[in-house]
Formats: structure tokens, C-alpha cells, sequence
């Protein structure tokens, strides 16, 4: 077996028909990196004149004269063949030894548990705990468990089954959300590079990315044909006119509970029916005055919720989404939901949420997120995590102790 570099084509070759295949690991998210102070190396190794296995690996300084490599999502192999993961693992570490580098690090796509959340239990993957430990054998540093985002890329990825998704199967919290999401004047939008201002609007606060990061991450993508700017409208005045005939529907049947109520004031049920009735008209009430206050301030139209995804194989990930808090009409769940009506009708397979903490407990900090992804029923995969390569043990030592490691991977841009 030889390892040798190869050239764009020929790694996105490999790599699009390999089982692990994904979208970091293409010359796309390469050529993305290496706009943001990373080389990216496309890498093969063969057997005879077979590619056997190949990756992206980013590299970049991280002290004076001393590299390290990141391969997003890992290395493009067969982790459960032992023979052919510990010859490319030496060929990998003699290649870069050479050049200088301390260490690689990965974070495999491979399924360690599918978790339950519901009763916080794991059904493992024997198989992967296998490839964990040979992996440490191998000389893989395995890194803390990374329970919240500490690492790269999520642990815990919450997965949409598109071809089996069934919206009679949300929860009745989650239906009431996205009730009448079609009549309310609400529109999902396909946008372009001219709409990313907007978008950024959305999620500049959730990490620390420039505007000239999602500009570039959609025009490489976009290039490519496997982007998507989505932009969630609404049309105040198809809002008002809908939203008043649902008000007067409503106004005759609490006429007609009221009515009742007060030939039968003993009646529990019509009590619970008239309170509940009144409770709807106020809400409508107060959404008819919202609205026009929007109108009578010139908004006839207005952009509440905005998400990038990208496009691979059968798989659509959101990158990342953002709404308007300010906006009473749950814009994040009808955005959602409206990504997954979409894309299940372009005949995806599967839409990833990106990520969510493995910690289901309701002392968790990032709850609300975890709760409202979990509301579209995803399944939950947990991977095997992140890992490092030791490549200079010197080197990689010298980083640690003096906390360079440290301040490089410190995830600094983790908002809550």
C-alpha cells in the first residue's frame, strides 16, 4: 500500500460513492477552509492501483514551524477492516511526520449509539465500540466525551427520516404551532446571494462568523447546485383579511357556547368550552391589532426566519437558522416543518437538524433547543467522537503543556 496526494476530481470521486461519504468531506468544503487560513490536502492511498481509502485533511499552523491536519468528519475507510485502518494510519502518520505536522484530527460519522431521549437510554453499536478501541490502540487520542458543542462538529446529530416522516405523528403541542401555517400568508421563499444580508440578520448572533462566511459557504455550495437560501415571508394583508374571517368564524361560535352556557351555567364542559372560546377570540383580537399596527407602519411584507442547507447525495443539513423573536406566530417550527415538507417532496431521503447535546435532563442548558428539534420526531444518532491522531508525540506534548491546543480548540463561538 503507498499514500500519495491526489487532485480534487479524483478525491471527489472516491469519495461521493463511499459509505461514509458527507459534505465535509468534498473539495467544496476544502476549497471553502481554504479561504479561512486552511490548505486543504486531498489524500489517497492505494492498494496496488486501487484507491482504498482517501480524505480532506485541512491543514494550518498552529505554532511557529508546527502544523496540524483536520479531517471533518474523518478519514474516507473502512474502520472495520483492522488491517487496512492500521496501514493507512501508518502510511498517514509517516506521510505527515514528514511534513511537520503534530497531529490529525478526525470525528467519524460513525454511529456509536441511537439514543432514546425519551427515557434517556442508548442502543449501542458493538461494532463501533470496537472501532473506539482499536482506534486508541492505533494511537488516536480520544477526546472528552463532548456531551454539549465542545467539539468541531456535533456528537449528537437528530436526523429526519423524510421518506417515513408523517406530520399526523407530531405532538399535539407541536401541530397547534404550525396550525394553519398555509393560511396565514406565510411563504417559504427560495432566496439568492442578493438575500444574505437578510439572512445574516437572522444568525449573527448565534456564532462568530462574518457575513463574508455564509457569502462564501453559499457561493461555493451555490456553485456547486447544493445550496439553498430559504427565506420564511409572511404578507400582512393576506394575514389580515384570513385571520379576520377566522376571528368572525369564531365570534359566531362563541356566540352560540355563550348562549348556551347561560341556559345551563352548571355545565362544566361548556364552562371549560365558553373560557376556552374567549380565551381564542382575545388572542385573535390582539393579533388583528398587531397586524395592523405592521400595515399602518408601511410593513405590508416582512422576512421572519431565514436557513442555509446544503444539498448531498440524499441528505439536505441545515447549516444554520435563525428567526424573529419578535414574531408571535412560532416562525422557527413553521419554517421547519415547511423545510421538511419541501425536501421530502424533492424525494430526499433524510434531513439532519445539525446537532443537538446529549444531555436530556431539564437542568440543561441548552434545552429549549434540544426540545424543539426533538419536536419533529428525529431519530438521534450519537458518533464515536472526536479523536487525534498523534503524529509528533514531542510536538503534540509541547502543544498540550503549554496550552496552545487549548486556546486553538476552544470553542469560544457557542451561543446559548
Amino acid at each position: 500500500m503507498q499514500i500519495k496526494e491526489i487532485n480534487e476530481i479524483e478525491f471527489d470521486n472516491f469519495a461521493s460513492s463511499h459509505v461514509l461519504k458527507n459534505y465535509y468531506q468534498t473539495s467544496y468544503y476544502g476549497n471553502l477552509m481554504k479561504k479561512f487560513g486552511y490548505t486543504p490536502i486531498y489524500i489517497g492511498v492505494f492498494d496496488n492501483d486501487s484507491i482504498v481509502g482517501a480524505a480532506l485533511i485541512l491543514s494550518k499552523y498552529i505554532a511557529i514551524n508546527i502544523k496540524y491536519g483536520y479531517s471533518p468528519r474523518g478519514f474516507l475507510i473502512d474502520y472495520q477492516n483492522t488491517y487496512y485502518l492500521e496501514e493507512f494510519t501508518k502510511l498517514v502518520k509517516k506521510y505527515f511526520f514528514k511534513k511537520g505536522f503534530a497531529f490529525i484530527k478526525i470525528n467519524p460519522e460513525i454511529t456509536l449509539a441511537e439514543v432514546i431521549s425519551e427515557t434517556n437510554s442508548k442502543n449501542i453499536n458493538n461494532n463501533s465500540v470496537k472501532i473506539i478501541n482499536e482506534l486508541e490502540r492505533l494511537n488516536y487520542k480520544k477526546l472528552k466525551n463532548n456531551i454539549y458543542f465542545e467539539s468541531l462538529l456535533p456528537k449528537y446529530n437528530p436526523i429526519i427520516n423524510l421518506k417515513r416522516f408523517d406530520i399526523n405523528n407530531l405532538n399535539k403541542n407541536i401541530k397547534q404551532k404550525i396550525h394553519n401555517k398555509d393560511k396565514k400568508g406565510i411563504s417559504l421563499i427560495k432566496g439568492d446571494e442578493y438575500n444574505l444580508n437578510e439572512f445574516y440578520e437572522f444568525v449573527k448572533n448565534k456564532k462568530d462568523n462574518s457575513i463574508e462566511y455564509y457569502k462564501n459557504y453559499y457561493k461555493i455550495f451555490n456553485e456547486a447546485k447544493m445550496a439553498d437560501l430559504w427565506l420564511l415571508q409572511i404578507d400582512y394583508h393576506e394575514y389580515l383579511k384570513l385571520t379576520q374571517e377566522e376571528y368572525t368564524n369564531l365570534l359566531e361560535k362563541n356566540e352560540r357556547i355563550n348562549k348556551e352556557f347561560i341556559e345551563n351555567t352548571k355545565n362544566k364542559q361548556l364552562l371549560r368550552a365558553k373560557m376556552e372560546s374567549d380565551r381564542k377570540l382575545t388572542s385573535l383580537n390582539q393579533e388583528i391589532t398587531d397586524i395592523n399596527t405592521y400595515i399602518q407602519n408601511g410593513v405590508n411584507k416582512q422576512i421572519i426566519a431565514s436557513a442555509l442547507t446544503i444539498k448531498f447525495k440524499n441528505r439536505v443539513n441545515i447549516v444554520i437558522s435563525g428567526f424573529d423573536k419578535n414574531i408571535k406566530l412560532n416562525p422557527n417550527h413553521i419554517l421547519y416543518i415547511k423545510l421538511i415538507e419541501h425536501y421530502k417532496n424533492e424525494n430526499y431521503s433524510y434531513l439532519d437538524l445539525n446537532g443537538i447535546t446529549g444531555d436530556f435532563t431539564p437542568s440543561n442548558p441548552y434545552r429549549g433547543l434540544n426540545e424543539f428539534k426533538l419536536n419533529f420526531n428525529p431519530n438521534i444518532y450519537e458518533y464515536i467522537g472526536e479523536f487525534d491522531l498523534i503524529i509528533n508525540q514531542t510536538l503534540y506534548s509541547l502543544l498540550w503543556t503549554t496550552k496552545i491546543l487549548h486556546n486553538e480548540f476552544d470553542r469560544k463561538d457557542i451561543k446559548k
